[in-house]
């Protein structure tokens, strides 16, 4: 036998060769954010040498760190969607209902901050979690569905608003969010440590928990999930309910820190949202993205538009180099296989 097959043989006694150096590297940039963490310092050093102001004034420092756990906060969700192979663009739409609710119903209603949050994670949970049974059951294309609801809720929010604008979330809510709220005599806003607690909880969720596990199994190969027992239908319903939940609660603390809400209030976090979950590295059906790629992300895109801003560079302009910037992660991190496929 070892005559007849003397190459096959040779091949399965043979130990392999270690892998190269550079496939080493790749390995390191793909495997791990290596790469966020790097762009993120560098970018950071040029904030500081173009703004030398940053350094001397901290309240500068903890308006780019709100900013940007207000940005990874709506994109949390929406990382959830990507890793199951969707796309949630009704995510502007649960955030200007959860600004009005903080806005106008705890001021013209009288309502309670607890139950402004309840309601939002009622309406948006609620919501979200049809769009999701409703996309798998059907088959039907999610890009389309969110699109189509986001706008829906905007334009519901706006009738219950009846137009007004003027209302203001109470003092309890400002002070999660504001820059001048402390933690626990920290000069730090709350809604900071809030986000990192809700960061660390999905952490472990997706790494510990066999739920996690079935997640990741869903996008990266649905019909061997659902072969293995997987419950994919309710995969589905979860991620875009969690998905609602988190940006209509970011809609609550936007209007907390902005002390005030807008019908377009949600309009900036479609894109940047979506700009901070791939910059991030995590990918449809990526086996390897999170929620702390996704806080990097957030990280480096509210760091770059403080750059932007400090160098006078208009929306535009803006646009384009966010755009660059996704192309050139989607560059490393499309080229898997399975993820190439999903594309």
């Amino acid at each position: 036998m070892t005559d007849t097959y003397p190459d096959l043989t040779r091949s399965l006694t043979t130990p392999m060769a270690p892998p190269s150096p550079m496939l080493r590297a790749k390995r390191l940039l793909v495997e791990t954010p290596l790469i966020q963490v790097i762009i993120l310092a560098v970018l950071i050093i040029v904030l500081v040498s173009l703004v030398p102001a940053f350094l001397e004034r901290p309240i500068a420092a903890v308006s780019v760190l709100t900013l940007a756990t207000l940005l990874a906060l709506a994109a949390m969700g929406q990382t959830l969607v990507v890793i199951i192979g969707g796309l949630d663009l009704a995510i502007p739409g649960y955030i200007t209902f959860g600004a009005m609710i903080a806005g106008n119903a705890t001021s013209r209603l009288g309502w309670p901050a607890w139950l402004a949050f309840l309601v939002v994670i009622a309406v948006c949970g609620g919501i979200g979690a049809l769009v999701g049974w409703f996309c798998n059951r059907f088959r039907t294309e999610p890009l389309v569905m969110t699109l189509g609801v986001g706008v829906a809720l905007t334009g519901g929010a706006m009738f219950l608003a009846d137009g007004d604008y003027s209302g203001q979330p109470p003092q309890e809510l400002r002070a999660l969010a504001q820059l001048s709220g402390t933690t626990f005599g920290i000069p730090i806003p709350p809604v900071v440590f809030i986000v990192l607690i809700l960061g660390i909880l999905l952490w472990l969720f997706l790494s510990r928990t066999p739920a996690g596990r079935k997640i990741y199994a869903t996008g990266v190969n649905p019909r061997a999930a659902g072969l293995t027992r997987v419950r994919t239908p309710l995969i589905w319903t979860s991620v875009f309910a969690i998905s609602g939940v988190f940006a209509g609660i970011a809609g609550i603390f936007l209007t907390a820190f902005g002390s005030g809400w807008s019908a377009s209030i949600g309009d900036p976090y479609l894109f940047s949202g979506l700009a901070a979950v791939f910059v991030g590295g995590t990918t449809f059906g990526s086996i390897r993205g999170g929620f702390t790629r996704t806080a990097l992300g957030a990280l480096i895109l509210t760091v770059l538009s403080t750059i932007i801003m400090s160098q006078g560079l208009n929306e535009a302009q803006t646009r384009i180099v966010y755009g660059a910037i996704i192309l050139g992660m989607v560059a490393i991190y499309g080229r898997e296989r399975r993820v190439r496929d999903r594309f």
